[in-house]
Parts: structure tokens; sequence; C-alpha cells
């Protein structure tokens, strides 16, 4: 009786299996739901407006101190991935978590039960892939597929609309030090989409701290400051030994960058389009 039944049995095993969603994060583990959330938690902003822009912000039920998205002002605050307030987390009984790849905030929920899903996008093409896998984990497979197709003509437009235009040459400062974004990183990639020249070599790497002199080597065209929100200004900027006479600061192409454009160009994710538009408009007014 037991052999007859083996068949049978093994056939309702492999179609369970079969059914289950399967997507593997940043760290190589495999993540897999058996059927889509009903109950989300978000780690990080750009998580959260990510579900939000596959139609899926009614899942989420907890969300880390820094998503600032409107609308979502009344669902309780977690902490961060460095200082997460894991008993909340677990009383909130999610079906899913979505957390950062560096924290390693994934390992204390693991053991506490909660499916976790560990990992940001770093690059464009790692964006397209992500957005497609959390589709896949939400059950919003159609919506992801709309947001991607928009995402992507975005894209061609904005190369459409740039075609043969001059690159003007950028310094992205992160803070004052300054720290820079050099080729490698999200930003590098956004400037090339928007039509602009990074004066920071591969050389340097994605994320280098620069001489100041390097810069007014470099004698950029535009100088990005993402360091506008914590006081930085473009006053402060020609202040600086040597900067006086940069391109950028004697054309006035210094830009302070909002906490919300700050905000646009750092968070890979549904907001690609957006960042890309931005730059577009900074590097290359004379097309509006």
């Amino acid at each position: 009786m037991i052999s007859r039944l083996y068949p049978f049995v093994a056939a309702l095993l492999l179609q369970a299996a079969l059914a289950q969603t399967v997507v593997v994060d940043d760290l190589g583990r495999e993540v897999a739901l058996a059927a889509p959330p009903a109950r989300v938690v978000s780690m990080l902003p750009s998580h959260t407006e990510s579900v939000c822009a596959l139609q899926a912000c009614d899942l989420l039920v907890g969300l880390d101190r820094h998503s600032d998205l409107a609308g979502l002002g009344d669902l309780p605050r977690l902490g961060d991935a460095f200082a997460p307030d894991l008993e909340a987390i677990v009383a909130l009984e999610p079906d899913l978590v979505l957390v950062d790849e560096y924290s390693g905030l994934h390992a204390p929920l693991e053991e506490l039960g909660v499916t976790v899903y560990a990992g940001s996008p770093q690059t464009v093409d790692e964006t397209y892939a992500y957005l497609a896998d959390l589709g896949r984990l939400l059950g919003r497979e159609t919506e992801a597929a709309v947001l991607l197709g928009r995402l992507r003509g975005e894209l061609v437009a904005f190369a459409a609309l740039l075609e043969g235009a001059e690159r003007p040459t950028v310094f992205v400062e992160l803070d004052a030090t300054p720290y820079s974004a050099g080729p490698g990183s999200y930003l590098d990639e956004l400037l090339a989409l928007a039509g602009g020249a990074n004066v920071v070599p591969a050389s340097l790497g994605p994320f280098p701290q620069v001489d100041p002199e390097f810069v007014v080597l470099a004698d950029p065209d535009v100088v990005l400051l993402l360091d506008a929100p914590f006081g930085v200004t473009a006053q402060d900027v020609a202040r600086r030994p040597g900067w006086e006479g940069l391109r950028a600061v004697t054309s006035g192409r210094v830009v302070e960058l909002s906490d919300d454009e700050v905000d646009a160009l750092s968070r890979p994710g549904p907001r690609l389009g957006e960042a890309v538009r931005l730059l577009v408009r900074l590097l290359h007014p004379e097309l509006f």
C-alpha cells in the first residue's frame, strides 16, 4: 500500500516545490515563499519605495526609521539596519522582511524563524533584476513588468534627447573631505546616462577620497553637492583654497542638491528615471 502511494506523494511534494517562489538574494541565499506575503517589513528606504512602486504598499506593516515615502507615516518604525528593534519586527509576524546585504541583520532574523531577503541593487542592471525578483516575491510580476518597461523607455528617451550633445565634466561631492563617486558606482552610471563625464578616473575606485588639488586640476564644469543637506554650500566651495577659479564656480554651476534629490540619486530602485531626468536638467539645461 505504501509503495503504491509513494508516486502520488512524491508528485504532490514536487508540485508543492514547483509552486514555491524562489529568488536568490545578494548574499547568495535562496529566499523561498510558498505564497505571496501578506505582511512585509522593509528595513531600507529603497525597499520601501520599490514595494510601493509595485503597487504593494498595502502589504507593508513596518518600516525602518529612514523610509520617508508619503502616506506611510502611521506604520511602526523599527529602527534601522544597524540598530533594529528585533522584538518589534518579530511581533509584527511578517511573512517577509527586506533588509540590506551589509549590516548582517538577516542573521538574527533568520534565527528567529523570519523569512528574509537581504540585498540592494548597486548598478542599473542590478536594479532591473532586483525589481523583477521583488515582483516575483510579492506576487506582483505584472506590475514589475510594467515598471521595468517604463524605466527602460525613459532611459531610451533620454539617450535620444542627448544624442550629439557635449558631455560636461562633473565632480560629485559626497562630503567635504572630499569623498566622491567614481566609475563602478551607481552615481557614475547615472551621470553617464544623463550625458555627463565624471572627472574621477576608474583607477581611484567607486568611492574615493580625493585630494582637493585633484579637483582643482580636473577643473570640472559642474560640481554636484550631495552633502548640501548637511550644510555644505556653493559659497563654502568657492572659499576652498584654489577652488575659487573652478569653471563650475565661476559659471555658477555648483549645485546644492535637496534632500529629496539626494535620495533620488542614491537609492537605486524605481526612481531611476527620475534620477536621470534630474541630472539631464542640471547638466543640459539648454535642452529644456
